[in-house]
């Protein structure tokens, strides 16, 4: 019963170590990728970066609205 318990204990432990790195290697690929996408691909097209997204523009609401 001991060698149940202790090998429940090892489970859960392992799988919670795997999860924490799995949740790290997640939050630093969002970030770096969020972060390389401001700085490299959008300083290409600067003028990108002062238009509003596509269907946003005034005469589309107006439509939308009417």
């Amino acid at each position: 019963m001991r060698d149940a318990a202790l090998l429940a204990v090892w489970i859960i432990g392992l799988f919670t170590l795997i999860g924490g790195v799995m949740a790290a290697v997640v939050r630093f690929v969002n970030k770096d990728t969020s972060a390389y996408d401001k700085q490299l691909t959008w300083a290409r097209f600067p003028q990108a970066q002062d238009r509003p997204p596509e269907g946003t523009s005034e005469t589309a609401q107006e439509d939308r609205r009417g």
